[in-house]
């Protein structure tokens, strides 16, 4: 799957089909007992948000691609955007939005010690010398207060595998829980 778009409604109710039957017509509709999965919709984030008040539930919208390596998400509940993070969608490699507060799934994905050791690696590769004690530690840093930060280039993130990641955090219908075959970054 190069590249995705789209949202998932908790609570799958048939009044919560019709509504999104009703306001994204031509996208496809997956459910399972917890969540419905809208695919091949684009991102209407008042109706998003509209949708996580009219149903008083949780809305998510999750688009990847990996050509570009850009990967958006956000998350509604009842109204209120709780968390939204954009990355390489206009510049390569760069957190472009970071808004709320960070979810379970995050620390999981991005800032393992595992993760850590791809990180250092990849920019001693980027780098024609080798990392100074100084640029290390600051990484060091950075992946002991967890904190994704606006601007930044790290966490490096592969955009499908963290998709994946989030699916399988929630179990959204319509996904193949076997690991997708990439690496961190794309």
């Amino acid at each position: 799957m190069p590249s995705m778009n789209a949202f998932f409604v908790q609570k799958v109710t048939d009044d919560a089909i019709a509504a999104v039957r009703a306001n994204f017509s031509s996208s496809e509709i997956i459910t399972n007992s917890e969540f419905m999965h809208v695919v091949g919709a684009t991102l209407q984030q008042q109706a998003l948000m509209d949708l996580s008040v009219q149903f008083n539930t949780d809305v998510m919208w999750l688009s990847y691609h990996s050509v570009s390596g850009g990967f958006a998400y956000y998350h509604w509940r009842t109204g209120t955007l709780l968390r939204a993070l954009v990355y390489s969608n206009i510049e390569d490699h760069t957190w472009e939005l970071v808004e709320g507060q960070a979810e379970d799934w995050e620390q999981q994905f991005f800032f393992t010690a595992e993760n850590l050791a791809d990180e250092l690696d990849d920019e001693e590769d980027d780098e024609e010398d080798k990392l100074s004690d100084e640029e290390k530690q600051r990484i060091e840093r950075f992946w002991q207060a967890g904190q994704l930060v606006v601007g930044e280039h790290i966490p490096s993130l592969g955009a499908q595998s963290c998709a994946f990641h989030i699916a399988t955090y929630y179990r959204f219908p319509g996904w193949d829980f076997e690991e997708p075959h990439e690496r961190r970054r794309d």
